[in-house]
């Protein structure tokens, strides 16, 4: 019988994800695409692709996650590149799957696809968008990974919701990812996000956080984590989310905030700060821990070598 995701949950220490793949190809060198992000890179540096698949993989990570996020049709159509949907698709997959074959890890590695309302900004209703989120996760499960994170950053419940009901009929793990916001005057949370304290039109927020909560998880989903948010979100979002959910939950935030208008990270947190926080988050509900935006393998590494023995 084959290693699943539920063997991997049931461990006792905590599941430890990849970091940022689009920030850590840039990092890199590899080029960004206005509209398809670190898309391109399939295409353009497949090596660096495997550079930071292998990476994470050497870090201890026990989910590497493809880069799809920023394949989804609607984003691959606003470029001008849609027609490289369904091959950039497999091929993120096959790339994910022949570093991982490839290395000289004995331990179950697991691989995540990427299902993301990345390229929407708006621009498209929830009934165009549900069925490009099925046809990605079907491309992506047809290609052999094991689940499929939802990665919905800013987007509506409406939004969320929609692509949960077009994953109904999945036969792989759903986890769903959603962004935080936190109002500095009240605390008060809400579902969406901030890139940058300097930029007021940075921020996006929909409707209070544990509303959406209960709104989105009532659809489905096998886990529910906090991405790409502040990492001082996380533990009062972890409570709200274990308050309005009682499946498995995680975190995996940002590094620090964009500086606009070259979208560095400034403020970016050291690995050793952010496995102190990492532990807050454990103490919070954490089941599954990694990271996003800016977090790299040294995060990852510094995670994996002092969270096995929790």
């Amino acid at each position: 019988m084959s290693f699943a995701v539920d063997d991997l949950l049931e461990r006792n220490h905590p599941v430890i994800l990849d970091g940022g793949i689009g920030t850590e190809l840039q990092r890199l060198g590899a080029p960004m695409d206005h509209e398809a992000w670190c898309a391109v890179a399939l295409e353009t540096h497949p090596d660096l692709v495997r550079q930071v698949h292998r990476s994470y993989i050497e870090a201890g990570a026990d989910i590497i996650t493809v880069n799809t996020y920023a394949t989804t049709r609607q984003a691959l159509k606003s470029a001008g590149m849609e027609e490289q949907f369904t091959r950039w698709n497999i091929r993120a997959v096959q790339i994910a799957r022949e570093t991982l074959d490839d290395s000289a890890s004995e331990r179950d590695i697991l691989i995540a696809g990427s299902v993301s309302t990345f390229g929407n900004f708006n621009r498209f209703s929830d009934a165009e968008l549900e069925p490009y989120f099925q046809e990605q996760a079907e491309i992506l499960a047809e290609n052999g990974v094991d689940l499929v994170i939802l990665e919905t950053l800013s987007s509506r419940a409406s939004t969320i919701v929609t692509a949960l009901n077009a994953l109904a009929d999945f036969d792989l793990p759903v986890w769903v990812a959603i962004s935080g916001v936190q109002d500095r005057n009240s605390g008060a949370l809400y579902l969406g996000v901030e890139e940058s304290p300097a930029h007021s039109d940075s921020v996006t927020t929909h409707e209070p956080f544990a509303d959406a909560i209960q709104k989105i998880m009532a659809e489905g989903g096998s886990a529910l984590l906090l991405m790409h948010s502040p990492v001082n979100v996380c533990t009062p979002g972890l409570e709200v989310m274990s308050e309005n959910y009682s499946g498995v939950l995680g975190a995996y935030p940002n590094a620090g905030y964009w500086q606009r208008p070259d979208w560095a990270f400034v403020d970016q947190i050291t690995p050793a700060d952010y496995l102190k926080a990492a532990g807050d988050w454990i103490d919070a509900g954490a089941k599954i821990v990694g990271g996003c935006c800016g977090i790299g393998p040294a995060h990852i590494s510094a995670l994996s070598a002092e969270l096995r023995d929790r």
